[in-house]
C-alpha cells in the first residue's frame, strides 16, 4: 500500500491580498480624519474672518470719530460743554433761579 502525500503548493503572492486590504483601511481612515481636521479648519477660518470684518467695521467707525473729534468745532465744542471754557472777551451770564 502505497500512500501517496500530497503537498499543497502555496500560491505565490498571497500576501498581496492582506497587504491590499490594510493599505486601503490605513488610507480610508487617514482621508477621514483629514477630512474632519479640513472641515474643522474651515468652520474656524469662517469665525476669524468674521471677527476681522467686525474689527475693521470698528475701526471705520472710530477713524471717522477721530476725524470728527479732530475738526476745530469739535473741539471748540467739547471745551465749552464738558471743561466749562471760554474764549477771550466772552463774558459768562450764569442763571442763578435753577
Amino acid at each position: 500500500m502505497n500512500i501517496v502525500v500530497k503537498k499543497r503548493k502555496r500560491k505565490k503572492g498571497w500576501w498581496v491580498f492582506p497587504l491590499l486590504s490594510v493599505a486601503f483601511v490605513y488610507t480610508a481612515f487617514t482621508v477621514y480624519s483629514q477630512s474632519r481636521e479640513m472641515t474643522a479648519i474651515r468652520i474656524e477660518m469662517k469665525e476669524v474672518q468674521k471677527r476681522i470684518e467686525r474689527e475693521k467695521a470698528l475701526k471705520q467707525e472710530l477713524l471717522r470719530q477721530k476725524d470728527e473729534l479732530s475738526s476745530e468745532e469739535s473741539i471748540e465744542k467739547i471745551a465749552r460743554e464738558k471743561l466749562g471754557m471760554v474764549k477771550d472777551g466772552e463774558r459768562i451770564f450764569v442763571d442763578i433761579n435753577q
